[in-house]
Parts: structure tokens; sequence; C-alpha cells
């Protein structure tokens, strides 16, 4: 069972942006990054979401399950028609824009590299490599399992 209307390839593009932009400019200014939340609102505005966690947290699974509960929140009271967040995989040298739509679920994959320079103020550089998407399950609008 799926909430919501049908997002367009230009909104799920234009969320997706703005998700990406926030990182890279998070790494560049501080060389990392909490995860972000993106979400479009019925107003067709994309708003970046604060989430003020006060629960316990174990892991970084924890963490976007934690998000999910609390989005899934703001997709029954009919306010958002998707969301992006955007994940910070260092280690992996890649970040990560998760998007969730009534009729699009996908985990962005953006391996990138950075170069800085400067000792004292820091400038760093972030160069992309190219995206790969994959399936995901749709925990904020399918049935959550």
């Amino acid at each position: 069972m799926s909430t919501g209307r049908a997002i367009s390839q230009d909104q799920l593009d234009a969320l997706f942006t703005a998700a990406l932009e926030a990182a890279i400019g998070r790494i560049e200014k501080d060389g990392h990054f909490h995860p972000l939340v993106f979400e479009l609102r019925d107003s067709g505005a994309i708003q970046a979401v604060a989430v003020l966690e006060t629960g316990a947290i174990d892991g970084r699974r924890d963490v976007i399950d934690r998000l999910f509960e609390i989005l899934r929140a703001r997709v029954a009271e009919g306010v958002v028609q998707a969301f992006a967040i955007s994940l910070d995989r260092h280690h992996e040298g890649q970040m990560t824009v998760m998007l969730r739509a009534p009729n699009y679920a996908a985990d962005i994959l953006v391996p990138f590299t950075e170069t800085g320079e400067g000792f004292l103020k820091r400038k760093r550089r972030v160069s992309l490599g190219e995206f790969s998407a994959r399936e995901a399950p749709n925990e904020l609008f399918g049935v959550a399992g």
C-alpha cells in the first residue's frame, strides 16, 4: 500500500540535486557531515529539515532507522511528497543520496575525491565520480518492513 501521488522525474532530479549540493558544500567546508534531510513539500518547495535527535543511537543504521521513523510521521500528516537523505561515507570514498517517493525508492551512490590546501584555513574541493543507483526498499511510502 502506497501513500501519496507519483513524483515527476524533474521533481526527483531537483530533490537529488539539492541533497547532493548540500553534501558537497558540507564536505568542502567541514570535511564531513551528519545525515542531511530534504523534503519535497506539497507546495513543490524543497526544504532542508533539521532533525533534533534526543534518543540513544548505537550505530549508522540506527540513525537511518530513527530518521525514517520521524519522516514517516511527516508522510502520514500529508505534508510531504518525497524525501532525500544525504549520507557521508568517507570511509568508502563516496556519499549516498537516499531518494524516497511514492513511486521511487533508490540509493544513489556518488563516488568522490577530496583535495585540499592550506594549514590553518583548509580549502577543500570535491570532485565527483560516476553516479550509480540501486533500487532500495521504500521504507517511507511503502509498507514498512
